[in-house]
C-alpha cells in the first residue's frame, strides 16, 4: 500500500484592515437614482427579435414587456395605439426599473437586444422600443 505524504503547512495570510471611522449621513434619493445607473440603456432591433421572450423571463426586476395591440389601445395611449398595427407585439423596457444587468442581452439568441450609450441626455420612463410582427414568432 502507497504511504501517504504528509500534510503541508498552511500559508498563513494577514487578514486586511478594516476601517471603523466611517459616518452614516443621509443620500439624497434623486442623487442616487442619478448616480447609480451608468450612461448606458439597452437598445432593442425589432427586424431580429423571435418573440421568444427570453428576456422577459429572466429580467429580475420585471421591466421589459410585450404588449399585444389591444392592451395598447386599451390602455388610451391613442398616439402609441396607431403607430401598432394588429398583428405586431409591442416591445417595452422600463428605464426607471432597469440596472442595465445586461442579462436580457446576455440571454437573447439573435442578437435582437444590445447595450447602447446614452446621447442627448439621460433615458427615462417607459420606452416604446419598437413593434415585432407575430409572424416572426419563433415555432
Amino acid at each position: 500500500m502507497p504511504e501517504v505524504p504528509e500534510p503541508k503547512d498552511m500559508e498563513t495570510i494577514d487578514k486586511p484592515i478594516f476601517r471603523a471611522d466611517y459616518e452614516m449621513e443621509l443620500v439624497d434619493s434623486d442623487w442616487l437614482k442619478g448616480a447609480v445607473k451608468p450612461k448606458r440603456f439597452i437598445d432593442f432591433i425589432p427586424e431580429q427579435c423571435i418573440l421568444c421572450e427570453g428576456c422577459v423571463d429572466i429580467c429580475p426586476w420585471y421591466c421589459i414587456f410585450m404588449v399585444n395591440p389591444e392592451a395598447v389601445g386599451d390602455s388610451g395611449n391613442v398616439e402609441l395605439a396607431r403607430q401598432v398595427e394588429g398583428g405586431d407585439i409591442l416591445f417595452l423596457i422600463d428605464d426607471n426599473a432597469c440596472t442595465r444587468c445586461n442579462l436580457c442581452v446576455e440571454r437573447c439568441p439573435t442578437g435582437a437586444l444590445v447595450q447602447s450609450e446614452v446621447s442627448g441626455g439621460k433615458k427615462r420612463g417607459a420606452r416604446a422600443m419598437g413593434t415585432v410582427p407575430q409572424s416572426q414568432k419563433a415555432s
